[in-house]
């Protein structure tokens, strides 16, 4: 069964906030203000349980979401480079994380609380607009992901991320696509060998 996707996200470019941010001083101002953190690859952003209440742009890098299955195996949910606006949750609503944010490559971003993420928007609407299309390409991204999950077999899920995601592709481990796609790594192996594929 073929399912339509989201179109790719023109607001989750780094350029088309970078556009907004340049065209007004004052919030030129206080981007440049804002707090930024370096994450080492493998370093945690975000532990599961851990309360929520912040988001982070992605600058430069590489993000992972996964859960923890209760045999503590690590499953893969989404992957987010740069432009993205990643955390957990709704804000204003601080909750406990269900997934960790672990950075997949060296990854800077800029930090913002709930309350400075509303103060932005409240005082550039401009913001506001980029971040609500961002917010609502990764919903509608969401809701497509799980019906490839329920309604398409592996080598298919496998083959629409190749095709739809050419650059996570080139990016992530074998492993990590694996988990991605809810299967184990010798059966994405024997996918790539039915496809004639090698990795370099």
């Amino acid at each position: 069964m073929v399912h339509s996707r989201p179109a790719d996200c023109a607001a989750c470019l780094p350029e088309a906030l970078a556009r907004v941010i340049a065209a007004d001083p004052a919030l030129t101002r206080h981007w440049q203000s804002l707090p930024q953190r370096s994450l080492k690859a493998g370093e945690t952003l975000l532990r599961i349980g851990e309360p929520a209440r912040h988001v982070w742009w992605i600058r430069q890098g590489l993000l992972r979401f996964y859960f923890l299955s209760p045999e503590g195996l690590e499953r893969n949910k989404s992957f987010h480079a740069e432009g993205a606006w990643v955390g957990s949750g709704m804000p204003p609503r601080s909750t406990l994380s269900a997934y960790a944010i672990e950075a997949l490559e060296a990854t800077e971003v800029l930090e913002l609380s709930y309350e400075s993420l509303r103060d932005v928007i409240a005082r550039f609407p401009a913001v506001e607009t980029v971040h609500a299309d961002a917010l609502g390409w990764a919903f509608s991204e969401q809701i497509a992901r799980e019906a490839e999950l329920l309604s398409e077999d592996a080598a298919s899920r496998y083959a629409r991320f190749l095709r739809e995601r050419p650059e996570l592709a080139a990016r992530l481990p074998l492993h990590h696509i694996a988990s991605h796609l809810g299967i184990t790594n010798v059966a994405l192996s024997r996918i790539r060998r039915r496809l004639g594929l090698t990795r370099a």
